[in-house]
C-alpha cells in the first residue's frame, strides 16, 4: 500500500513538472534576467567581494524559489490563462511583489561585501518583472482573442451601466456571425468612450442616425430593469423601419444552461406586445395563498401551467396540479420540483368524469380553486360541439359542484373575451360557464376573470408565425384586418392572483388589455426583426375567417358595461342580473344530454338560446364617483327566444 501510494505521488509529480516546468522556467528568466539587468546597471552601492563570481548562480537559485513560493500560494500555475481576467492579473502582480520581498530579505541577510544582489534592485526590478511575467501568463488570452468577424455588424443598445457587462461577455464569448460594433445607451451616455475597443456612439433618441453612421446590419437590445416597454417598442419599430435584423441580449447568467446556444435571441411577439407590467407585486396576494391548499384544473395548460410557477413561490401548503395530459402535467410537476419546495400532487383526471373529480377533491380538500381547464379552439369546437359542451360546460359545472363538496372556500373562473362572442360555439360554452360561477348561491365565494389572447400560448397565431418564419413560410392570416387582444402570459396569470384580493362573490372581472393589436401588422414586424421582406422574402397568404372567428374580438358584450376596481388592471364588468341557479341546472342538464346523445345540431341551437338575450338600451346618466358603462348606457335583458 505504502508503495502504491508513493507511486502515484510520484507519477503525479512527473505529470505536473511535465506539465508546468516549462513555464515556470521561462518565468524564472525572465525574473532573473530582468533582475541582473537592474543589478548589473549599477545602481545603489557596489556589492562586490571575495565570492562575486557566484552571485548570478546564487541569485538565480533565490529567484527560483521566490518565485516558486509566489505561484505557490497564488496558485498561478492552475488558472487558464486563455480566459484570465482583471483577478488573473492582480495574482501575477501579488506574486511577483511576495518574490521580490523574499529576495530582498534573502539577499540581506547575506553580510557586506558578500552579498549577490544590490540592496534595492529587486524593489526595483519588480514593476519590470510584472510586465514581464504578465505578458508571458497572459500570451495564451491574448493569442485565444479570435478575430471579430466584420461580414455583420452589431449595434448594441443598453438600457443602463448594468448593459456594459452583457457586452462585455459577449466580446469575450463573441458570437459566430454577428460582432459588435458600437454601442447606443437609452439614458445618459459616455459617448467618446470605449469598451474593449468598441465606441460608444450616444443616446438612442439618435438611432436612426447611429444606424446609418455605423453601418449597423443588425441590432441588438439588453434590456434592463430601468427599460421602458414602450420606448423600447419605439426603438423597434425605428430598426425595423430600417428592415434591419433585431435582437435581444440576456443578462450572461441567462447563458450558463446553453453554453452552445446563440447568445443573440430573436425578437419575440412578446417583446412586440408586451406591456409594462403595473405594479404587479404578488406579495399583496401571498398571504392569501400561503399555507392554504390551493387546485389548479388545466394545470398542464398555457395559463394553468403559469399559475402553477407563480403560485409555487407563495409557499401554500399543497399545489394540486390536475389535469388529463399526462406528459404535460409530469413535465410541469418535475420543473416545479426543481424550482422550488411546494408539496405538489399531480391528479391525472378529467373534469368531465365527476365521480371520479370528486374523488380528487375529497381527498385533496383543496381551499382555493383556480379553474383553468376548458378547450379554446374556436373552429375545432365549431366542428365538435359535443366534445366543447362536455369539457367546458359540464367541466366546469362538476368543478363547482365538486368545490363545494370538499368544502373549497374560493372559485376562480378563467374566462376568456369569446364570451362576449355568442354566435360561435366556443363563446356560447365560455359564456354559459360564467354564468354557472356567477349564479352560485353557496358559502363558497366564487368570481370569473375574462381575458384576451395571450402570446405564446398554445393555438396562439404568434407559435405558428414564428415556425412558419422558420421554415422559409409563407405565413398565413385569416383577414388582413383581424385584430386581437393580447397579453403576456405571465402577465395574465400575475392579475388572475391579485384578484385574490380585489374581487368580490359573485362578480365578474376582465383585465385590461389595452388596445387590440393588428394581426397582419404582427406577422410583418415578425418577419422583419428576422431581416427578411414581408412577400418578398416570405409571402404572406389570406386564407380567409374559419368558422366561428371575427375579424375583432371584444371584451364586453353589447349588454355589458365596466368600472374601475382598486387595481388599475382589473376591472369589475357590470353585466344584466345573473341566471338562477335553478334554471341553470336544468339548461346543463339539458345540453348535457344532447351531447351525450350526439345531437350536434340540437345541441348548437340549444346553447346559443341559453346565451342569448335582446337588448333594450337606454340613455342613463353617468355613474357618480365613476366610469359610465359603455358611454353611459344602461343595459335592459329580456329572455331570448
Amino acid at each position: 500500500m505504502i508503495m502504491a501510494a508513493m507511486s502515484r505521488r510520484i507519477s503525479r509529480l512527473v505529470r505536473g513538472s511535465v506539465r508546468y516546468a516549462p513555464l515556470f522556467i521561462a518565468e524564472v528568466a525572465v525574473f532573473w534576467l530582468i533582475l541582473w539587468a537592474v543589478d548589473s546597471s549599477g545602481y545603489g552601492s557596489p556589492t562586490a567581494g571575495l565570492f562575486v563570481e557566484w552571485a548570478p548562480i546564487t541569485s538565480l537559485i533565490m529567484v527560483t524559489l521566490a518565485m516558486g513560493a509566489g505561484e505557490a500560494r497564488f496558485h498561478l500555475y492552475r488558472r487558464v490563462w486563455s480566459v484570465a481576467g482583471l483577478n488573473d492579473a492582480f495574482a501575477i502582480g501579488l506574486a511577483v511583489v511576495e518574490a521580490s520581498l523574499l529576495i530582498t530579505i534573502a539577499n540581506l541577510l547575506f553580510p557586506d561585501g558578500y552579498r549577490p544582489l544590490r540592496l534595492l534592485a529587486p524593489v526595483v526590478a519588480a514593476p519590470a518583472v510584472v510586465i514581464g511575467v504578465g505578458l508571458l501568463r497572459l500570451l495564451p488570452r491574448l493569442l485565444s482573442s479570435p478575430t471579430r468577424p466584420t461580414g455583420n455588424r452589431l449595434l448594441v443598445v443598453i438600457a443602463d451601466a448594468a448593459g456594459y457587462g452583457t457586452v462585455k461577455a459577449l466580446l469575450q464569448q463573441p458570437n459566430a456571425e454577428w460582432s459588435p460594433i458600437a454601442i447606443v445607451t437609452l439614458g445618459v451616455a459616455n459617448a467618446g468612450q470605449t469598451l474593449l475597443g468598441v465606441p460608444v456612439l450616444g443616446t438612442s433618441a439618435n438611432l436612426r442616425r447611429w444606424i446609418r453612421e455605423s453601418e449597423a446590419q443588425g441590432v441588438a437590445f439588453v434590456p434592463g430593469r430601468s427599460a421602458d416597454r414602450h420606448v423600447l417598442r419605439k426603438l423597434y419599430a425605428v430598426c425595423l423601419a430600417a428592415q434591419l435584423p433585431v435582437f435581444i441580449i440576456p443578462a450572461p447568467d441567462a447563458w450558463i444552461p446553453r453554453f452552445s446556444a446563440s447568445r443573440l435571441r430573436q425578437l419575440s411577439a412578446d417583446d412586440l406586445v408586451g406591456r409594462d407590467e403595473r405594479n404587479i407585486d404578488l406579495e399583496v396576494c401571498a398571504g392569501e395563498v400561503r399555507n392554504r391548499t390551493v387546485l389548479v384544473t388545466g394545470a398542464a395548460g398555457s395559463i394553468g401551467s403559469e399559475l402553477c410557477r407563480l403560485l409555487a413561490t407563495m409557499g401554500p401548503r399543497r399545489l394540486v396540479l390536475a389535469d388529463m395530459n399526462e406528459s404535460g402535467l409530469f413535465e410541469l410537476a418535475e420543473e416545479l420540483r426543481l424550482t422550488s419546495s411546494v408539496d405538489l400532487r399531480e391528479c391525472l383526471v378529467s373534469i368531465v368524469e365527476h365521480d371520479q373529480l370528486l374523488a380528487v377533491f375529497v381527498d385533496e380538500r383543496p381551499e382555493i380553486v383556480f379553474h383553468a381547464a376548458a378547450y379554446k379552439h374556436v373552429p375545432m369546437l365549431e366542428a365538435h360541439p359535443v366534445q366543447a359542451v362536455l369539457t367546458n360546460v359540464t367541466g366546469t359545472w362538476n368543478t363547482l359542484r365538486c368545490a363545494h363538496a370538499a368544502g373549497a372556500a374560493r372559485f376562480i373562473l378563467i374566462s376568456t373575451d369569446k364570451a362576449t362572442s355568442r354566435h360561435s360555439v366556443m363563446g356560447c360554452t365560455k359564456r354559459l360557464c360564467e354564468q354557472i360561477v356567477l349564479a352560485y348561491r353557496g358559502p363558497m365565494e366564487c368570481w370569473a376573470v375574462r381575458f384576451g389572447n395571450v402570446v405564446g400560448s398554445r393555438g396562439s397565431v404568434v407559435p405558428l408565425f414564428e415556425r412558419q418564419i422558420e421554415g422559409g413560410g409563407p405565413v398565413t392570416i385569416t383577414h388582413r384586418d383581424v385584430t386581437r387582444y393580447m397579453m403576456t402570459i405571465r402577465e395574465a396569470a400575475a392579475l388572475v392572483l391579485i384578484s385574490l384580493v380585489t374581487s368580490k362573490p359573485g362578480h365578474l372581472y376582465m383585465l385590461d388589455m389595452g388596445e387590440p393589436i393588428k394581426i397582419y401588422d404582427l406577422a410583418n414586424d415578425l418577419i422583419r426583426a428576422r431581416g427578411l421582406r414581408p412577400d418578398v422574402d416570405i409571402k404572406i397568404v389570406i386564407t380567409g375567417l374559419r368558422p366561428g372567428e371575427r375579424l375583432t374580438e371584444d371584451l364586453l358584450a353589447a349588454d355589458e358595461g365596466w368600472r374601475p376596481t382598486d387595481h388599475p388592471s382589473i376591472r369589475e364588468v357590470i353585466s344584466p342580473s345573473a341566471a338562477k341557479e335553478e334554471d341553470l341546472a336544468w339548461i346543463v342538464e339539458r345540453v348535457e344530454r344532447l351531447a351525450r346523445e350526439g345531437k350536434s345540431d340540437e345541441l348548437v341551437r340549444a346553447l346559443k338560446t341559453a346565451v342569448q338575450s335582446r337588448v333594450e338600451v337606454v340613455d342613463e346618466p353617468d355613474r357618480p364617483g365613476g366610469t359610465p358603462d359603455r358611454a353611459g348606457r344602461r343595459a335592459r335583458e329580456t329572455d331570448g327566444a
